[in-house]
């Protein structure tokens, strides 16, 4: 496998602080992958934004992200204000994959074992009103369901 392409999901989020003075929030994410960064619709009214936000990235041994970084903000007339965010080493994206017996192999994104996992946020200072957590789904996209060994392969070659 050369260049092959990896789908990167924010899903939803449960339980998101309330930044708005009606006690709820209008949350979207920023998803940031070495230079470039994605942005999910907000939401209006809600601490459990359902985004169903994916995307898809080329991969390969020169050209993979050392991480993947989330932030989710909440939108307001004049600004934002900071949700929370986390940081997922590349390496480990499969590391939570709570429908994988083989304990964190790379799968395909449509393999039904290949479940979403649910991430908590983190504050940048203490001050921040951060709560919650994300629910988000990684993986090869391709055409064919290759073995586990040939993903397992791969992934290592890219991620060394």
């Amino acid at each position: 496998m050369t260049g092959i392409k990896f789908r990167i999901a924010l899903i939803c989020g449960r339980d998101l602080a309330a930044a708005d003075k009606t006690g709820f929030s209008d949350p979207y994410g920023v998803i940031r992958v070495n230079e470039k960064k994605y942005t999910t619709q907000y939401i209006k009214q809600t601490l459990n934004p359902d985004w169903d936000f994916h995307f898809d990235i080329s991969v390969s041994p020169s050209r993979a992200p050392k991480h993947i970084a989330v932030t989710l903000w909440d939108k307001d007339k004049f600004g934002r204000d900071f949700m929370g965010e986390l940081m997922i080493p590349f390496r480990n994206v499969f590391d939570r994959n709570q429908g994988d017996s083989f304990g964190g192999l790379p799968m395909n994104y449509n393999d039904p074992a290949n479940q979403p996992s649910w991430f908590s946020l983190n504050k940048r200072s203490e001050k921040d009103n951060v709560k919650g957590q994300v629910m988000m789904k990684f993986g090869f996209v391709e055409d064919v369901i290759r073995s586990p060994t040939e993903y397992a392969r791969y992934w290592d070659e890219i991620t060394r």
